[in-house]
C-alpha cells in the first residue's frame, strides 16, 4: 500500500513537470475596484481635519511595537468606511488573530475591507482564507500566487523566474484618512509579542496628502494582472464556513482575550492614551509615496522602479548620510559609490545587523564581502549586537534582538521610511514601497535618538593592524572575531559567502 502511494505520487510530480506548469493560468478578469472618497463626520475625520495643513502630510514615527500594534488596532477600530491591507507576512500567531478579529468586527460593522497578501507565506492557509473571504465586506487578493496549492514546493522550483518575485510592500490604510506605511509584518516578533524573537523595526503613521497616494499604490496592485482572488485559487474543494459559525469562532477567541498577558501590555500603552485624548505630535512636512510597480520584473523601458527614486535621493547628500538596513549587501558600485563620497568630504554611516543578530545568515554572508573595504574606505559600520543568552541556530539565524527596521536620512533633512532594504533582492526583484519625508526636525530626531543609543546597542567597526575588529565602546573593549556568534555561525557565513548567490540576497 505504502509502495503504490510513492508510486502515485512520482506519477504526479512527473505529470506536474511535464505539463507546462510555469505557464499561466488564465482566469477570469476580477472586478475593478478603488479607494473610496475620504470619510467626513467621523471620529476620525473630524480629528484629522482638526490636525491637517494643507499640501503637507503629517507623520508620527511608532519605534515601539507595542505602540505599532496598538496603532492599528485603533486606526480599524475607528474605521466607518474603508480598511486597506497590504503585507508580505501576516501570521496566524496570537497579534494575526487579534488583527484578524478587528477586521472582521470592521466588516460586521459595513466597513469594506480588502486584504492584499503575497503568496509566499500563505501555504495551507487556503481554508481560513476562504473562510474569512465568506464575508459580504471582505475580499482577499493574493499577489503573484502559486497556481499549484497542494504541492507549493515543487511549483516554486519548476516556476523560479515568476515566483521568485514578491510583493514586500507594507501599508494600512483606514477611510483613505490615515495610513501606517513601514518595515514591520503582521507576526508577534514585529510587535513586541515573541518571547524567543524581537525585531527592532520602524513605521510611520501618516495624515494628509501623502495618504492618497498611499490608496493609489494599494489599487494599482489590488487591480493588477499579478493578483487573484482567494476565491479563484481555492476553488469549489475548500472549506466553506458558515458566516455564523465564523461569526461564534470570533467570539470565542474575542472572550479569551480579557486576561491576555500581551493585551494588558497593549492596554497600558501610553499611546493609546495619547490616541484617545487627541494630543498625539506631528511632524508636518512634504511628502513622497515611492514604489515598484506589480510587474517590476517586466523589462519595460518606460516604467520607474523605487530604486530610480532611491538612487537620486541618494544624489542629493551634500554632508551627512545614514542608512540603516538589516540585509546590506551594497555589490561593488554602491560600495565603490560610498567610499567616494566619503573622499569628497561626507560622511557615511551604515546601520546594519551583527552575524549575532542577523536573522538570515546567508545575507549576512554577501554582507560580509563588503564591510572590510568599506571601512577601509571611512564609511562608519555600526553591527547591531545580538542577545548573548539566546541560542542561535547556525543555519537559520533565529536571534532574540534584530534589527529589521529600513530607513535613510540625508542631510538630517529628509528621511526614507518604507520596506526597502539595502540589497539586490529589494532593488531588483521584489517589489518595495516607502514614504520620503522632508522635515528637518524629524530628520534630526531620529538621528539624534540612533546616535544615543549607538554604544548600548550596536558595536563599531575599526581597522587595527590590517584586520577588521569590532570596538564594544560601552565597555571599552575591542574584539577581535564576530561577537556573540559561534564557530558554526562563522563557518555557515564563510561557506555561504563561497556560493553565487549574492543577485538573490
Amino acid at each position: 500500500m505504502l509502495k503504490n502511494k510513492y508510486i502515485l505520487l512520482f506519477c504526479y510530480v512527473f505529470a506536474f513537470i511535464v505539463s507546462g506548469c510555469a505557464s499561466k493560468v488564465e482566469f477570469e478578469p476580477l472586478e475593478k475596484q478603488y479607494k473610496l472618497t475620504p470619510a467626513t463626520d467621523t471620529p476620525l475625520a473630524n480629528y484629522i481635519e482638526s490636525q491637517q495643513k494643507p499640501h503637507l502630510t503629517g507623520i508620527k514615527a511608532l519605534p515601539d511595537g507595542i505602540d505599532a500594534f496598538i496603532a492599528r488596532l485603533a486606526m480599524i477600530e475607528g474605521a466607518r468606511e474603508s480598511v486597506d491591507l497590504q503585507y508580505y507576512i501576516y501570521r496566524n500567531d496570537e497579534t494575526g488573530k487579534i488583527l484578524t478579529m478587528f477586521l472582521y468586527n470592521a466588516a460586521e460593522r459595513g466597513v469594506r475591507v480588502r486584504v492584499l497578501l503575497d503568496d509566499m507565506t500563505t501555504a495551507n492557509k487556503d481554508d481560513g482564507l476562504m473562510a474569512i473571504a465568506n464575508h459580504p465586506n471582505i475580499s482577499i487578493r493574493l499577489f503573484n500566487p502559486s497556481y499549484e496549492r497542494t504541492y507549493r514546493g515543487l511549483a516554486f522550483i519548476t516556476d523560479f523566474g515568476r515566483m521568485n518575485h514578491r510583493m514586500h510592500n507594507k501599508s494600512l490604510t483606514i477611510d483613505n484618512l490615515i495610513t501606517v506605511v513601514g518595515g514591520r509584518n503582521i507576526g508577534d516578533e514585529y510587535f513586541s509579542a515573541n518571547k524567543n524573537v524581537e525585531f527592532g523595526d520602524l513605521d510611520v503613521l501618516a495624515i494628509g496628502t501623502a495618504v492618497e497616494e498611499v490608496s493609489t499604490q494599494f489599487d494599482t496592485y489590488w487591480n493588477s494582472e499579478q493578483v487573484n482572488s482567494i476565491q479563484q485559487l481555492a476553488g469549489n474543494n475548500q472549506l466553506n464556513v458558515d458566516l455564523e459559525e465564523l461569526k461564534a469562532e470570533v467570539a470565542e477567541f474575542e472572550a479569551t482575550l480579557s486576561e491576555d498577558e500581551y493585551v494588558k501590555r497593549l492596554e497600558a500603552s501610553t499611546l493609546l492614551e495619547r490616541l484617545k485624548n487627541q494630543s498625539l505630535a506631528w511632524y508636518w512636512g512634504e511628502a513622497q509615496v515611492v514604489y515598484d510597480p506589480p510587474n517590476k520584473l517586466e523589462k519595460n523601458a518606460n516604467s520607474k522602479i523605487l530604486l530610480d527614486d532611491l538612487s537620486y535621493f541618494f544624489e542629493q547628500t551634500e554632508q551627512k548620510l545614514l542608512i540603516v538596513s538589516p540585509y546590506f549587501v551594497p555589490g561593488d558600485d554602491a560600495t565603490n559609490g560610498f567610499i567616494n563620497a566619503v573622499k569628497e568630504g561626507k560622511k557615511v554611516t551604515i546601520v546594519t545587523n551583527s552575524l549575532a543578530a542577523t536573522d538570515v545568515l546567508a545575507v549576512h554572508a554577501g554582507y560580509q564581502q563588503y564591510r572590510q573595504k568599506l571601512v577601509e574606505g571611512g564609511v562608519k559600520i555600526y553591527e547591531v549586537r545580538g542577545d548573548p543568552s539566546e541560542k542561535k541556530s547556525s543555519w537559520k539565524g533565529s536571534s532574540k534582538t534584530s534589527l529589521h527596521a529600513k530607513t535613510f536620512v540625508i542631510d538630517d533633512t529628509t528621511v526614507f521610511v518604507g520596506s526597502f532594504n539595502f540589497d539586490p533582492r529589494s532593488a531588483l526583484i521584489n517589489t518595495e514601497m516607502g514614504l520620503i519625508i522632508d522635515n528637518q526636525q524629524f530628520a534630526k530626531d531620529m538621528v539624534n535618538g540612533i546616535a544615543e543609543t549607538a554604544d548600548s546597542k550596536a558595536y563599531e567597526l575599526a581597522m587595527k593592524d590590517g584586520d577588521l575588529v569590532w570596538l564594544d565602546n560601552l565597555n571599552n573593549k575591542v574584539i577581535y572575531a564576530e561577537p556573540g556568534a559561534g564557530f558554526w555561525r562563522k563557518f555557515m557565513a564563510d561557506f555561504l559567502a563561497l556560493l553565487p548567490i549574492e543577485s538573490q540576497l
